[in-house]
């Protein structure tokens, strides 16, 4: 047999009930924010905060130091928390620019030569037209360098650990700007085995009904608990196994792809290179899909933020020359059904794959890696965030 780590049994994980020790009756007690809410998903909703258990709110010492005119919305609370899923995952310098509850930007700093400043611009610079109007969260010091390439962009919210010393007079001509400060953020449960007891993920539908899981817990901690020689077999019992190796960058830039595709709605599909997003796609019903609007924005945005003139109606032929994304890795949060996600992304110089494993055709899947000189990686655990 070919030697390499058997996925075959991997798709057995989507069709096995997972026991549940959910109480029949669960009775939470939920205490209202002294915070008010400027307003609900839209001006004219009322919107307000209720906590069941004030233990992460409390970790965190979410303060808002700043309130802008008329404080936060629930837009802005939505976004700042799912900052949080992204950025926990990561102990080294790092920022997160979000709009609407995905990503628009990301960057983090391997490097200590690294900049908070440089950080900042290259997360603004992956997706420029979307991050007009965004909340900015970092997990380090804001220092003034980077206070002062903030300072003339349009951010609503900003979100820090601490500020340095006059770094908050540079934004006191900010009227509307809201600026928060927080902490602890690395004590934030995030792998499997994490005390998460008395935590619930909860979620209302438009029909009254509450649904109530455990919070996501990621199995990937280090690159060693990512299969990179997965093999599967195909229904004639022949195994089909991934050939090529990724470099030590390609690992690293898997990692980050992986833990930003945490924080992205499904179906999520991120594209990094040298620990920078460059491109996210989000919300699609067919994985092909999100992967060709991750491309298509990709191009179209930094056609936009390098002032390359493009006409969005006639697709992208006239921007594909200024490939950017030629040697990116690409994160899915979910299998891939089919080979054409695949075949795609090579034919914009993606070098290598992290996705959970698990489809009825990871055979072909494989195929597809080998036959475009691509490395990839399983996780074995799916990233799914619907709403």
């Amino acid at each position: 047999m070919t030697r390499g780590t058997d996925i075959t049994d991997l798709r057995k994980m989507y069709s096995t009930p997972l026991p549940c020790d959910f109480p029949q009756n669960l009775l939470l007690n939920f205490q209202r924010s002294n915070e008010d809410l400027r307003y609900g998903e839209n001006p004219h909703q009322q919107g307000a905060i209720y906590s069941y258990n004030r233990r992460v709110i409390d970790l965190l010492n979410l303060k808002i130091i700043k309130a802008g005119k008329g404080g936060l919305s629930a837009t802005n609370r939505l976004d700042i928390a799912n900052s949080f899923t992204i950025l926990k995952y990561f102990p080294q310098p790092s920022v997160v620019v979000m709009k609407h509850i995905n990503p628009a930007g990301f960057s983090t700093g391997f490097n200590t030569q690294t900049t908070l400043e440089n950080l900042f611009i290259s997360a603004w610079e992956s997706d420029k037209r979307s991050a007009y109007g965004s909340i900015v969260v970092f997990n380090r010091s804001i220092d003034k360098a980077t206070a002062e390439a903030m300072h003339k962009k349009y951010i609503e919210v900003l979100v820090a650990p601490e500020f340095e010393e006059g770094v908050l007079e540079k934004f006191r001509d900010k009227e509307k700007l809201r600026i928060l400060t927080f902490s602890n953020l690395h004590q934030l449960p995030k792998f499997l085995g994490d005390n998460v007891a008395g935590l619930y993920d909860i979620r209302s539908t438009f029909d009254g009904e509450v649904f109530i899981q455990t919070p996501y817990l990621s199995r990937v901690r280090e690159a060693s608990d990512i299969i990179f020689d997965a093999m599967s077999k195909d229904d004639n019992e022949n195994y089909h196994l991934v050939k090529k190796d990724p470099t030590e960058r390609e690992i690293e830039d898997l990692l980050t792809a992986w833990r930003i595709n945490i924080g992205v709605r499904s179906n999520g599909i991120v594209l990094v290179n040298n620990n920078s997003a460059l491109a996210i796609g989000s919300g699609q019903q067919e994985r092909v899909g999100s992967v060709e609007q991750a491309i298509v924005k990709g191009f179209q945005k930094r056609a936009y933020s390098r002032g390359i003139k493009h006409d969005p109606l006639k697709g992208i032929e006239d921007i594909v020359s200024h490939n950017f994304l030629r040697g990116a890795v690409c994160s899915s949060d979910g299998f891939f059904p089919k080979r054409d996600s695949i075949d795609t992304l090579a034919r914009i110089g993606v070098s290598a794959i992290i996705q959970p494993g698990g489809s009825e055709n990871d055979s072909e899947i494989i195929d597809a890696i080998n036959e475009n000189n691509m490395a990839m990686g399983i996780t074995s655990q799916r990233a799914f965030r619907h709403f």
